[in-house]
């Protein structure tokens, strides 16, 4: 038995080694057989083709994302909403920049330029810029002024018009028109309605040529009135001053009115008293006409209005002097003529009498008139105190 047992071994050894050998050359020319080319039907081709759409693709599992945890929260941004018209407010709080909250700016994408096309065929028409018309300068409105005292305001122009009011000196006054012989104006207004006063009276500024000319309605005709009753005549009253001498006349070329006054107690040419602290009062055509020295009284003394040995040398002890306003002349062609300041002094009546302090009438009242051509300007009036 222990004999043949190691010959049953060796033969088991050599089968198996048998086997191996045939297994590893089937392997070999399996592989080789793969390796080689060969030829494949249209059938197998067309199985292969269905195989491969079939067979589904596999999905891949994605990965997972980390999200990190801040470390600390941003403070929010107020913004206070528009009401009514004041503005909305963006508050930003304490730490942070600004420029965290503003948009990045867009670059501007560039644009192409496109050369312009202009055709060939058709002519550019030439710009047409009409003239502007300028406007036309306006022209200065007329008016009118007085210098001083009051000039009376009419319905129409002449003194047979009834009297309106009255007109103070320094207030311009629109002119409106003009009666043809260029003696009275017609101004603009007196509680709406125009009123005329004397072209003597006043001072034009202005070209008053295109000012109409204006024809006024007849004065009214004035209406009879009843017979007075006859009653006593009263005994006239008797000043304390009363006229000894004048009014006497002098020739000058001052182109305004004086008048010199003596004011005196006691008999004429007889040792005389100078009486002084009295005042003279004047008017023209019923309207104050003011000293141009001011409201002085009569001195204490006398003095004379003439040197020695002139012709007209007489004693006076108060002066009143009234100068026109003397206006520019008019330059422009066809411009009517200004007044002078003769034609400014009027023709008219003046009155004068003595007042005291107080401005009560201490004399009958003097009167003469001047005209423009009449160089008597100078005026003597002598007045004797009697009681």
């Amino acid at each position: 038995m222990h004999g043949w047992l190691p010959l049953l071994l060796l033969a088991m050894i050599g089968l198996m080694a048998a086997c191996t050998g045939d297994v590893s050359a089937d392997a070999s020319r399996q592989n080789s057989a793969d390796a080689l080319p060969r030829s494949v039907s249209a059938a197998e081709s067309t199985s292969m083709a269905v195989a491969q759409l079939t067979t589904p693709v596999p999905t891949r599992t994605p990965v997972p994302t980390f999200t990190p945890t801040p470390e600390e929260i941003l403070p929010l941004i107020i913004i206070t909403p528009p009401r009514g018209s004041t503005p909305g407010v963006i508050t930003i709080p304490p730490g942070m920049e600004g420029v965290v909250i503003l948009p990045t700016p867009i670059p501007p994408t560039d644009v192409p330029t496109i050369p312009p096309f202009f055709p060939t065929e058709t002519p550019f028409a030439t710009p047409f810029f009409p003239t502007p018309e300028l406007p036309p300068t306006p022209t200065p409105t007329p008016y009118i002024e007085i210098q001083s005292g009051l000039v009376g305001l009419r319905t129409g122009p002449g003194v047979n018009y009834p009297f309106v009011a009255q007109l103070g000196p320094d207030i311009p006054v629109a002119l409106v028109g003009r009666n043809p012989q260029g003696t009275w104006y017609r101004i603009c207004c007196v509680n709406g309605v125009d009123v005329w006063v004397a072209a003597q009276h006043v001072l034009v500024f202005n070209d008053i040529s295109q000012v109409p000319l204006i024809s006024a309605e007849p004065p009214p005709t004035p209406t009879d009135t009843p017979t007075p009753t006859v009653t006593p005549t009263p005994t006239p009253y008797q000043y304390p001053f009363q006229l000894a001498l004048g009014p006497q006349f002098t020739p000058t070329n001052n182109q305004f009115l004086t008048i010199w006054v003596k004011l005196f107690i006691g008999p004429l040419n007889n040792n005389e008293v100078p009486a002084e602290g009295y005042f003279l009062e004047v008017e023209f055509e019923g309207f104050d006409r003011p000293n141009r020295h001011g409201d002085v009284p009569s001195r204490d003394v006398f003095e004379f209005n003439a040197p020695v040995g002139a012709g007209n040398r007489l004693e006076y002890n108060l002066k009143y002097e009234y100068h026109p306003y003397n206006p520019p002349r008019a330059e422009w062609p066809g411009a009517t003529a200004t007044p002078t300041p003769l034609d400014l002094l009027g023709t008219g009546t003046w009155t004068v009498w003595v007042k005291d302090g107080v401005g009560n009438q201490l004399s009958d009242k003097i009167s003469f008139t001047t005209q423009p051509f009449n160089p008597n300007r100078e005026v003597y009036i002598a007045w004797q105190r009697v009681r």
